[in-house]
C-alpha cells in the first residue's frame, strides 16, 4: 500500500494546478510509473477522488437566496466584514465581482483559530481532472484483469464529468442562458490528457463543455454496466453515475434523458437505497436532549455517494458562521408546519432559539456533502412536468407521483394532504413552480440552490448587511437579473498563468 501511495504522488507530482502549461508539470526520469490496474485504482482513490476535509466549492452557500446575515453584538461586526465580499457577490459598493475572492482571501480573519472557506474550486477541481486524466491516459498501459480496468475507467470519466460539470456552472453562464442560448458562451478550458501543455488553453464553449460532460458520463456508465460495478458510498457506481447523468440533463433541459437516466437509478444493480423516512423522529425533543439525530450519516439509506466530507457546509454548519449567518425569511417559509425538514434540516441555534442553521452534516461525521436517492425522484418530477407543459398529459401524474413519493416521508400526516392534479388546477406551470420549491426545500444549504437558480433565468434578488447592532448599518445589495455576477471569476494568478483566461 505505501508503494502504490508513493506512486500516487510522484505520478500526480505531475499535475498542475489550473492553466496553460502548469496543467502538468515535467518528471524526472527516475520516478516510478503505474504498472498495474491495482496501481491505478490506488491512483485514482488518491488524486481522483476529493480527498478528507476538501472543500470543493463551501462558498456556494453564501450566495443564493437560502442564507441572510445578521447581528446580535458589535463584535460580530468583523465576521460580517471578512465575508462580505462573498455574501455581496463583490462587496458593498462593488461594480463588479472581478476580485470578490481576493478579497475575501486579503482581509483580516477575525480570530486565530476561525475556520477559512476555501474559495480556489479552479484549482481543486482541475487538479483532480488531472488525476483523472492520467488515469484514463494511462488504462491501457498497465497490466491487469479486463473487468477492473473497466470500472477504474468508468468511475475516472464519472468523476471527470462531475467535476466539469461544477466548473463549467460556476464559472460559465448557464447552458440554457436566456443571453446565450444553447451553451453558446464561453466556458471553462477543457484539457482531457496527461500530456503537457507548452501554450495557453482558452476557454471551450459551455457547449463544448456539455458535450464532454455527456461523453464522459455516457462512457462511464457503459462501462460500469458491463462490470456491475456497483459501487459504495465512497466509490462511484452504476447508480451514482445515473444519477449524475440525469442532473446533467436536467441542465440541459433534455427532459426524455432525465427520465432515462433517473429511472434507471432505481433499477441498476445492486440498488438497495430508499428514502430516509423523517415523519417518525421527534426532532423538537431530539433538540432538546441533544444527540440531534443527523439525517446524512452512514446508514442514511438514501445516500448513494459521499463526495466531500461535512467541512463543505462550513458556511451553515459551525458554530462560528451561525453567529452572523441563518437560514432566509423566504426559505424557512416555505416549510409547512408539518414539514420535517424544518426542524430536521434547519435546527435553532441560540438560546433564543430563532436563528436556525443547518442541521444535515454531522460534526462527527466525516462526511457529509452526497448525492441521494431524493434527487432521482425530484429530477424526474421536474422532466416529467416539462413534458406535460408540451402536450405529453400522461406525464402531470407521473410528476405528482415522484413528489408526493418524497413528501411522504417528509411531512407527517401526509396521506391528506397529498398533491392531485386538482391541486394545480391541472395546470403544468404551476406543478413546474412547485417542483422547484419542493427541490428548495429539500436541497437547502447543499450547493445546489445557486446552481437551480442560475437555470431558472438568473432572476435578481438581494442580500441585506447588517455590519452592527447601529439603526442605520443595514445595506442591501442586488445581483440583477442575467448580470455577470451570475458568473463567478477566475482567480487572477490563474490568468497570469493562462492568458487565454482573460
Amino acid at each position: 500500500m505505501k508503494n502504490i501511495i508513493k506512486k500516487s504522488i510522484i505520478i500526480l507530482s505531475i499535475i498542475g494546478l489550473c492553466s496553460c502549461n502548469d496543467f502538468l508539470k515535467e518528471t524526472s526520469q527516475d520516478e516510478v510509473i503505474p504498472s498495474t490496474i491495482e496501481d491505478l485504482d490506488q491512483l485514482l482513490a488518491y488524486e481522483g477522488y476529493p480527498r478528507y476535509e476538501t472543500q470543493l466549492m463551501s462558498f456556494l452557500d453564501l450566495l443564493d437566496d437560502d442564507v441572510t446575515q445578521y447581528i446580535t453584538n458589535n463584535s460580530q461586526k468583523t465576521i460580517v466584514t471578512k465575508y462580505s465580499p462573498l455574501y455581496l457577490w463583490g462587496g458593498r459598493t462593488a461594480t463588479t465581482n472581478e476580485t470578490m475572492f481576493e478579497d475575501y482571501m486579503n482581509l483580516t480573519n477575525p480570530t486565530d483559530n476561525s475556520p477559512i472557506i476555501e474559495v480556489d474550486s479552479y484549482e481543486k477541481f482541475y487538479k483532480m481532472i488531472a488525476g483523472c486524466n492520467v488515469v484514463i491516459d494511462m488504462i491501457g498501459d498497465v497490466d491487469g484483469e479486463e473487468k477492473t480496468k473497466k470500472r477504474v475507467e468508468g468511475e475516472a470519466r464519472i468523476l471527470r464529468s462531475f467535476y466539469y460539470f461544477n466548473l463549467v456552472n460556476i464559472y460559465a453562464y448557464p447552458y440554457n442562458a436566456p443571453n446565450a442560448p444553447e451553451g453558446k458562451s464561453a466556458g471553462v478550458p477543457l484539457k482531457l490528457n496527461s500530456t503537457i501543455d507548452q501554450t495557453s488553453i482558452p476557454r471551450s464553449t459551455v457547449a463544448e463543455v456539455y458535450n464532454t460532460i455527456i461523453s464522459d458520463v455516457e462512457k462511464g456508465i457503459n462501462l460500469l454496466t458491463e462490470v456491475n460495478a456497483t459501487g459504495s458510498k465512497f466509490r462511484i457506481g452504476i447508480s451514482t453515475a445515473h444519477l449524475l447523468a440525469s442532473r446533467y440533463y436536467l441542465f440541459m433541459e433534455n427532459w426524455e434523458k432525465v427520465v432515462e437516466h433517473a429511472t434507471a437509478v432505481f433499477s441498476a444493480p445492486g440498488n438497495s437505497y430508499s428514502l430516509f423516512d423523517m415523519t417518525n423522529v421527534n426532532y423538537p425533543n431530539a433538540i432538546n436532549t441533544g444527540g440531534f439525530p443527523h439525517p446524512f450519516t452512514l446508514n442514511n439509506p438514501e445516500i448513494l455517494f459521499f463526495y466531500a466530507s461535512e467541512e463543505e457546509h462550513e458556511v451553515v454548519t459551525s458554530d462560528y458562521y451561525a453567529k452572523c449567518f441563518m437560514a432566509s425569511d423566504q426559505l424557512r417559509n416555505c416549510y409547512s408546519n408539518e414539514d420535517q425538514r424544518w426542524n430536521g434540516y434547519l435546527c435553532p441555534y441560540g438560546e433564543a432559539g430563532d436563528e436556525k442553521k443547518s442541521s444535515k452534516f454531522a460534526r462527527e461525521l466525516k462526511f457529509g456533502a452526497c448525492l441521494r436517492l431524493s434527487e432521482a425522484y425530484l429530477n424526474r418530477a421536474e422532466a416529467y412536468a416539462n413534458l406535460a407543459k408540451i402536450g405529453g398529459n400522461e406525464y402531470f401524474g407521473k410528476a405528482l407521483s415522484d413528489l408526493n413519493t418524497i413528501r411522504e416521508k417528509r411531512i407527517k400526516n401526509y396521506a391528506s394532504q397529498a398533491w392531485t392534479n386538482s391541486t394545480f388546477n391541472n395546470n403544468a406551470d404551476n406543478l413546474i413552480e412547485n417542483c422547484r420549491k419542493e427541490r428548495r426545500r429539500e436541497f437547502c444549504f447543499e450547493g445546489m440552490r445557486w446552481f437551480d437558480l442560475r437555470r431558472y433565468g438568473m432572476q435578481s434578488f438581494s442580500h441585506r448587511l447588517d455590519e452592527s447592532t447601529n439603526p442605520g448599518d443595514e445595506h442591501s445589495v442586488e445581483i440583477g437579473t442575467a448580470t455577470p455576477k451570475w458568473m463567478l471569476p477566475i482567480m487572477q494568478h490563474h490568468k497570469e498563468s493562462n492568458p487565454a483566461l482573460n
